[in-house]
């Protein structure tokens, strides 16, 4: 019996336990937290303070969390977002949205966490507004390490805080200084440093002024009241000064002369310091946005603690920057005239001082349905003129342009048409004359009645080209207009070569005559010749007692008979050459 009992309480134990540890994995699957912390606070206007995004596991490891937060951008905003320690990368960068009003961010970690208090991010924020400002998890999950991604989040946890009015200080009593008779007048201020009338990023001004001849002092004064009397005496007087250290905002130097005759009047010169850049600058489009519109509006939403934020430096597309100025303080960019396809833009907002801060945005503008071809020729007789159907947007504006191909360099430049479509969507483009042949090509794009652009439509060729017949024709009276002059050209030639050789053969007997003429004369004149020579010499000789001629005579005579038959074998030669030549 006892052993039963024991055996029964064994099993009832058991029991408990299984059930117990049931309930304690019923609890671990879904037992994580999100929360704010603090969860509430009061706060006065345009203060700052910052909250903590935590996550408690409640004991179950965890390796990933992310979620969503919204609060009122007119009672809070955000000026800054940094990452907590518990997670070390991050599927969702952490941002922000202060013209949304909202906070989004997805982190994870490899070795997972287990903890009551892990900071995720710790948000720095702005009051704005009187009332209770509340900030909410829109959605968030926690996925458990346990190889499933199991979303272990219990609850979602914000924050209520408490925004009061901020004590609005009564501006200050101005004494108004009447000054003496005879007294010296306003000083005459200037800086190199600070314009009275505009912002610097310098913290020590430069200040000077120019001491009339009768003032035997001056007193002055640095304070944020625009009408203070100075109090600080420098006798004899100072003509400059140098303030550092000057504070964020508006502050007045107060400058008085005096004479023999009392204190003057006051001067007060603003100085006007910020150092720092905006705490925020982000970049929004209009919630009413058309992604085909051409026109976008840009909205701007800066913070700045010191001076205002009106100028802006915009690089659109990478392009040359330009600079807008917000005169209305609207904190709008209307853009216009762009163009289908992706826009980036960069842009630097800057504060009166100079300071800057960057934001970017990026978006596309979509073309809609390029135009159609319905209707076209492939060729057409170059005496026809041809006629191109589409379709497109009904009501839109199409630009058509038709081009010669490969003929740059005769001077054909594209036709362009720019006509309306019909209601139906149909169009029709009809050349103003006929075109000269060659190869064209055709397209078009669209514009319709809002400024959004098509896609420009596929490019068609056509030929323009004469008929066949008169093609033939023009072909045969070009073949004939190059083959008449070539053979009267030839038939020329060869009467000139006739001609010429007929004329040679009469030049060659004449020739042949006169060299065979020439041969019979020159032998007649050399052989008289030297007849002449021998009786000369034999004249001479028989005039001698000895009848011989002495040595010198006897050589001269021999020397002129050699002279002679060589001259004539010389001339005879020449004259057979020129005899071999024309026969």
């Amino acid at each position: 019996m006892i052993r039963t009992s024991a055996t029964a309480h064994t099993y009832l134990l058991s029991f408990v336990f299984a059930c117990a540890l049931f309930l304690l994995g019923a609890t671990t699957v879904s037992a994580a937290t999100l929360s704010l912390s603090p969860s509430t606070g009061v706060y006065t206007a345009g203060q700052t303070f910052t909250t903590r995004v935590v996550v408690n596991t409640r004991g179950t490891a965890i390796n990933a969390a992310e979620a969503t937060l919204s609060f009122n951008p007119s009672q809070l905003s955000v000026l800054g977002i940094s990452k907590g320690n518990t997670f070390s990368l991050w599927a969702v960068e952490p941002s922000y949205s202060n013209a949304a009003g909202t906070i989004n961010f997805g982190g994870g970690s490899p070795a997972g966490y287990t903890g009551s208090a892990g900071t995720v991010l710790t948000i720095t924020w702005r009051s704005k507004g009187a009332g209770p400002a509340r900030v909410t998890f829109s959605n968030g999950s926690v996925l458990a390490a346990d190889g499933r991604g199991t979303n272990v989040v219990q609850s979602l946890n914000g924050g209520t805080y408490t925004i009061a009015a901020a004590d609005v200080q009564p501006e200050p009593e101005t004494i108004e200084y009447i000054a003496p008779a005879n007294t010296p007048g306003t000083p005459n201020i200037s800086s190199e440093t600070h314009q009275a009338d505009g912002w610097s990023q310098a913290t020590e001004a430069k200040l000077s002024w120019s001491i009339p001849g009768d003032v035997t002092a001056v007193r002055t004064l640095l304070d944020t009241n625009s009408g203070t009397i100075p109090t600080k005496v420098y006798e004899p007087p100072i003509n400059s000064i140098t303030l550092s250290e000057l504070d964020e905002g508006v502050q007045y130097f107060h400058l008085q002369f005096r004479n023999t005759e009392g204190w003057g009047r006051v001067a007060h010169y603003r100085l006007a310091v910020d150092t720092e850049a905006p705490t925020e600058f982000s970049i929004t489009r209009s919630d009413a946005y058309d992604v085909s519109s051409p026109t976008q509006e840009l909205r701007f939403s800066s913070s700045d603690a010191t001076s205002p934020v009106t100028r802006y430096r915009i690089q659109h597309n990478g392009g040359e920057p330009y600079e807008f100025v917000d005169e209305t303080g609207s904190s709008t960019l209307t853009l216009t005239e762009l163009e289908p396809g992706q826009q980036s833009f960069v842009i630097e907002a800057f504060d009166a001082a100079g300071n800057s801060r960057v934001a970017t945005i990026s978006f596309t503008i979509e073309a809609f349905a390029a135009p159609v071809w319905t209707e076209y020729p492939a060729e057409v007789g170059a005496s026809v003129v041809p006629v191109f159907f589409g379709s497109t947007r009904p009501g839109a504006t199409v630009y058509a342009t038709i081009a010669p191909v490969g003929r740059g360099d005769q001077g054909d430049v594209p036709l362009e048409y720019v006509l309306g479509a019909e209601e139906d969507g149909s169009f029709r483009i009809v050349p103003d004359g006929r075109l000269s042949e060659g190869v064209y090509e055709l397209s078009a794009y669209a514009i319709d009645s809002h400024g959004s652009q098509s896609a420009t439509s596929e490019t068609v060729r056509f030929l323009v080209a004469q008929p066949g017949y008169i093609a033939f024709g023009q072909w045969a009276v070009s073949i004939m207009s190059v083959l008449v002059p070539l053979v009267a050209l030839t038939l020329l030639l060869v009467l000139l070569l006739l001609y010429g050789r007929a004329r040679i053969r009469r030049i060659r007997r004449v020739v042949v005559a006169e060299t065979g003429e020439a041969l019979t004369v020159l032998e007649r004149q050399f052989t008289t010749l030297r007849e002449t020579v021998t009786a000369e010499s034999q004249t001479l000789r028989g005039s001698r007692k000895t009848k011989k001629l002495t040595k010198a005579e006897q050589q001269l005579v021999d020397d002129t008979l050699a002279h002679i038959d060589a001259a004539e074998q010389t001339i005879r030669k020449e004259i057979s050459e020129v005899d071999d030549i024309v026969s």
